[in-house]
């Protein structure tokens, strides 16, 4: 072969590698161009709608429990003078019985479960010892507690309201308590105040006794029997 053959031959073998490259970039190319890659699949894929999160639950306030008259049993035990209540030897009434009774008055009265309000005659006073008597706050409770048991009263709280109901019957209250100063103070929140209800057959007697180390007080209301709630 001359010199002239070989460098021809060499020449298109050349020529044929560098097509043959050419071609493979090309399909390479194309490849890289029709094939979506993994990230764009996964973009193009349809996402799951968001879970919607339910509302944090809400704790109502507990409701108020009506006071049912049915749950007191009736009592015909006699009852005496008005305002019913004999107080233990050696004390005593502030006032007379004419300035310390009203024909009628709204008053409120604490159940344990609501604040209920009535309307009917009402007696107020101050609760002391005589002359030449000792006051004692616990002889004069337990004096009152055995004279209202006797004429067939029920207790129904030993104590006040919670701060939540003052507040929420604090423009009924303030009134009421400027009216009846003497009683005024079982009608804070959380004191030692007692309520008492005598059910009779026609009527409804309540009862609020307040004691502090000095003196005491009472409320004696008198009115028509509440309604019991509605069935359910």
């Amino acid at each position: 072969m001359s010199i002239k053959t070989a460098a021809l031959a060499m020449a298109v073998g050349l020529s044929l590698l560098a097509c043959k490259k050419q071609d493979d970039a090309a399909a390479a190319d194309s490849g890289a161009t029709t094939a979506p890659s993994a990230a764009a699949t996964a973009d193009a894929a349809p996402q799951p709608a968001p879970v919607a999160q339910a509302p944090a639950a809400v704790t109502p306030a507990p409701a108020a429990t009506s006071f049912d008259i049915n749950t007191i049993a009736v009592s015909d035990k006699p009852l005496g003078e008005w305002p019913y209540l004999v107080l233990p030897a050696g004390y005593k009434f502030s006032g007379n019985l004419a300035n310390n009774t009203k024909d009628l008055a709204r008053v409120p009265f604490w159940t344990g479960g609501q604040l209920l309000w009535m309307e009917g005659k009402t007696f107020e006073a101050e609760l002391r010892a005589g002359d030449g008597k000792t006051y004692s706050r616990f002889e004069m409770l337990k004096g009152i507690d055995q004279a209202l048991t006797a004429l067939g009263a029920v207790t129904l709280t030993q104590r006040s309201y919670d701060e939540t109901v003052f507040e929420a019957n604090k423009a009924e209250l303030g009134p009421f308590r400027s009216e009846f100063d003497d009683i005024g103070g079982a009608y804070w929140y959380d004191k030692d105040a007692r309520t008492y209800l005598i059910r009779r057959a026609d009527k409804a007697i309540w009862v609020v006794v307040y004691a502090d180390n000095y003196n005491g007080a009472v409320l004696v209301a008198e009115g028509p029997l509440p309604e019991a709630p509605a069935k359910q």
